[in-house]
């Protein structure tokens, strides 16, 4: 303090120079006066001090060396905590780094993912989107940032999205699984599939995170699934072909699965309504052919496939004609059958056809059979495949002996010319009338007439010719007679008229 104001009075005698001199010499005695007071003063005072400054050093000492304790412990305490702020340091140094690689691991990851995971704001707006938003859409992640995240969705399925996000921001957690339509960077539509977590309370996220992956190859497989399925129905409601399964019971009983809904509107029963044996053992199949089922099935362990054509009694009584094609599931740990698959085709009309035309053919063998001409018929390949009594009887061979051979009565040197004839009327060119010479069994020759047409199966296809046979040989004797007798009355006089007498005239009563 002493030192500024001795400061102060020199700054003032250098300033009192510049006084004029009466004045100066005034002031500068004031000034002398003011410092001879201020050296008294402070005389006085470095005395004092002193006194007090020695018992402060006493002091000082004291706590010089109290310090001294308290700066050595602190500075040991300073080297354990520098010790242990380098080990922290090393250890965020190594968890930086694996942080780093995970990081580095994780932007990996999302890079080549397959799934694009994206972060919507509570406002709806993408704050984050994985690489592969470029492989899937075509756009650039970062121009997407601040976007709406429903702005790429399809008209049609932005209600359903927007009620979607609407959950996620009421209730956090992950939301089930959502599909829609975005539009791809040139211009189709990918169909997506999400789901939602919404993270808006963590404090690291706060957002939704939104997991996605394409799924075009799956719902197309789904739409031809379902158009499969609708021409499945559509079918099902036309046709009268119906499938079934039924599941193999270990006591050697059948419960049925499911059946096709062309089986009620073939039988006029619902599948419930089967017996747990099948129906092949209820009153649904005929009669007359549930033992001829139950045994098939009893041995279907040797046989895994088979078909069977039987009838069946509808609701209403009809009976109706069933094809039914069959596989059996067998479990060879348990050694029986697990499961039977079926498909069946109501052929009642066909049946009926069929066993109109099997009487038709009785019929006609019979006819055949009792015809007084020779009747063979010859397949396409030269084989008899009928033989009759008649043509027995003619040419000497017995059915037994042609059937399922080339006809035997034809001459070697003709067979070719002969089978020309045959093939001929097999298309479609019948022989009528024709005179041809064959064989007996004997060796013998016989003349006879032929007729020849060809034979055509249910579908219209050729499949032989059927041959008519009429003896000539009778017929030839009879002409030649009648030739002789024709010639006889031609003749003027025949040679023994000249040796006969002609009768006498008898004379009339009463002539000369």
């Amino acid at each position: 303090m002493l030192e500024t104001v001795y400061k102060h009075l020199e700054t003032l005698q250098e300033q009192a120079r510049e006084l004029p001199h009466p004045q100066q010499a005034i002031f500068t005695k004031i000034l002398e006066a003011l410092s001879n007071s201020l050296q008294e003063m402070a005389g006085s005072r470095l005395f004092e001090s002193a006194t007090n400054n020695a018992a402060k050093l006493v002091e000082l000492e004291k706590n010089n060396r109290l310090l001294e304790r308290t700066v050595a412990q602190q500075v040991g305490q300073i080297r354990q905590l520098r010790e242990q702020l380098e080990k922290q340091i090393s250890q965020h140094r190594r968890d930086t780094q694996a942080l780093t690689k995970s990081e580095a691991k994780l932007q990996a990851m999302l890079r080549n993912s397959p799934d694009l995971i994206s972060i919507v704001g509570s406002d709806g707006r993408v704050r984050y989107h994985s690489g592969s938003l470029q492989r899937l859409l075509g756009y650039n992640p970062e121009e997407r940032i601040g976007k709406f995240h429903g702005e790429l969705i399809h008209p049609d399925d932005l209600l359903a999205w927007q009620t979607y996000f609407g959950k996620l921001l009421e209730s956090p957690g992950i939301g089930g699984a959502i599909e829609y339509r975005k539009r791809h960077a040139d211009g189709s539509w990918i169909y997506m599939e999400s789901i939602g977590n919404s993270l808006l309370y963590d404090s690291s996220v706060q957002g939704i995170i939104i997991s996605s992956r394409e799924i075009g190859e799956r719902k197309q497989a789904e739409i031809a699934v379902r158009e499969s399925e609708l021409h499945y129905r559509v079918m099902s409601q036309i046709t009268s072909d119906f499938a079934y399964s039924f599941k193999g019971l270990p006591d050697g009983k059948f419960a049925c699965e499911w059946a096709t809904e062309a089986f009620e509107r073939c039988t006029g029963r619902v599948p419930e309504q089967l017996e747990s044996f099948g129906w092949w053992n209820s009153e649904l199949v005929h009669p007359d052919d549930r033992e001829m089922l139950i045994k098939q099935l009893e041995g279907c362990t040797f046989s895994r496939t088979g078909a069977n054509e039987y009838r069946i009694i509808n609701q209403k009584g009809e009976v109706r004609w069933v094809r039914d094609y069959w596989q059996v599931v067998w479990d060879k740990t348990a050694e029986r059958v697990v499961r039977l698959w079926g498909a069946c085709q109501e052929i009642t009309d066909r049946k009926q056809v069929e066993l109109k035309l099997q009487l038709v053919n009785q019929v006609l063998q019979a006819q055949i059979a009792s015809a007084p001409l020779a009747i063979n018929c010859t397949s396409n390949d030269g084989n008899t495949v009928v033989w009759n009594r008649a043509a027995e009887q003619l040419f000497g061979w017995t059915a037994a002996e042609v059937l399922g051979k080339p006809l035997p009565n034809i001459p070697q040197g003709q067979k070719q010319d002969f089978y020309g004839l045959l093939k001929s009327a097999s298309n479609g060119k019948p022989q009528n009338g024709l005179e041809v010479s064959l064989l007996k069994k004997d060796g013998s020759s016989i003349d006879v007439w032929l007729w020849a047409a060809r034979v055509r199966d249910a579908g219209g296809q050729t499949v032989g010719s059927i041959n008519i046979f009429s003896d000539l040989s009778e017929r030839k004797r009879i002409e030649e007679e009648r030739q002789k007798l024709a010639a006889m009355k031609d003749m003027e006089e025949p040679f023994w008229a000249r040796y006969v007498s002609p009768p006498k005239t008898p004379k009339k009563k009463g002539g000369r």
